[in-house]
């Protein structure tokens, strides 16, 4: 090196800069999630995503990133937007997140989102468009601070998660299996902003009796009642949940019979069922397909089974923490983990690459009316993605 060229930069010399630039942005970062707050996108509703995916391009574009609109059959599709690069890059990093809302239409005339002191409270605002902001914003730091990723950014951007990624799963997964690292942009857990570094496997399943109806009053004995072994069905059900081991077993819709005076021919149920390992998924399903009738003269069927796999802390999962708990530290952050009970996308982008979850906005009232967003701890959350875009990639081997 000679005397005029200048020293490199230390790696830890980036975060600094990084959080100085996101507290600078704090008003503008405001600004925008409530404009994207103010564009509803209601799953149901997939015409509502065109301009909402439009503006989201615009601002990848700006940012040097290549976009793709993949249209949905029966969904608003996703939107794409990566660095350019040969497709057949060796890997990338992977950001995931979603616009679609549980809110229907006319939601945010009815109760218009606002910024309030330090919060931003509004309709979808956590759930997750925080966490879209926060991508943007993130990438936006990169650029003017001139400080490259360490691997191609793909961002994933999709339309139906609320309903279980029905045709943006599998692209998922092909973007995972060429993943280095996974960031999903779900909300963090409470108020505290815990980091979803685990989440349940997620089943559904739905019971059907068969019985035979009769005059209840006239020849009950010529019945066999659906009702009565869906009384015993629910009760079995409910005995297979374990709190202590993270099972949890719930009965939560039924249907049954045809009216009070008629011995119940049919009965129907609805079962959600959470596992914290593929094990514990595989045995309680054993468990609930064991299931047989004890009515004399009813039937029983079990259809179903587990839609998403569970997010286990794998070496990689666990290494890919420790990153993000090293960079937090760093940004003066103390970062707590926690296992989550419900799903995302995460569960299945974990299943071939290092993956975190619950990485977005921090606030607290998803799916409920008074849904926020602490604006403070978006910004430390748009620097903690930047910094981990920034960070070097994690090693093939994640025991090393």
């Amino acid at each position: 090196m000679t005397a005029s060229e200048p020293e490199p930069e230390p790696e830890s010399a980036a975060e600094p800069r990084i959080q100085e630039w996101a507290h600078a942005h704090r008003d503008e970062l405001a600004e925008y999630l409530l404009e994207l707050v103010e564009l509803e996108t209601p799953t149901e509703n997939p015409e509502t995503f065109d301009d909402f995916f439009d503006r989201l391009a615009g601002d990848f574009h700006e940012v040097g990133l290549e976009t793709e609109r993949v249209p949905g059959e029966e969904t608003g599709g996703r939107l794409e937007a990566w660095t350019p690069s040969p497709d057949d890059a060796d890997e990338i990093q992977l950001v995931i997140g979603h616009a679609d809302t549980v809110w229907p239409l006319g939601t945010v005339e009815e109760d218009p989102p606002e910024i309030r002191d330090d919060i931003l409270e509004g309709p979808g605002s956590l759930d997750m468009k925080g966490g879209l902001t926060q991508a943007v914003f993130a990438l936006r730091a990169l650029d003017e601070l001139s400080l490259e990723p360490s691997l191609p950014v793909h961002v994933l951007v999709s339309s139906d998660e609320e309903i279980g990624s029905p045709e943006s799963k599998s692209r998922i997964i092909d973007l995972a299996k060429r993943a280095n690292r996974v960031f999903v942009l779900e909300p963090a857990s409470g108020p505290e902003g815990k980091i979803k570094t685990a989440r349940k496997a997620v089943g559904h399943f739905t019971v059907t009796i068969e019985g035979k109806a009769a005059h209840a009053g006239l020849e009950p004995e010529e019945g066999a009642s659906a009702t009565e072994e869906l009384g015993t069905v629910i009760h079995r059900l409910h005995e297979l949940t374990d709190i202590d081991s993270g099972i949890t077993v719930n009965v939560g819709q039924v249907e049954a019979g045809l009216r009070s005076n008629v011995v119940a021919p049919d009965a129907r149920a609805e079962v959600d069922v959470r596992a914290p390992t593929d094990d514990a998924a595989e045995a309680v399903s054993a468990e609930i397909r064991s299931l047989e009738a004890t009515t004399p003269g009813t039937e029983l069927t079990i259809d179903g089974g587990f839609g998403r796999p569970p997010m286990e802390p794998t070496a990689g999962n666990r290494l890919l923490w420790e990153r993000v708990q090293t960079l937090g530290d760093r940004l003066g952050l103390t970062l707590e983990g926690t296992r989550s009970g419900g799903a995302s996308d995460g569960n299945d982008a974990s299943q071939h690459a290092p993956t975190i979850d619950g990485f977005g906005a921090v606030g607290d009232g998803a799916h409920q009316t008074y849904e926020y967003v602490d604006l403070e701890a978006l910004v430390d959350r748009v620097a903690l993605l930047a910094a981990c875009l920034h960070d070097e990639p994690l090693p093939t081997d994640p025991d090393r």
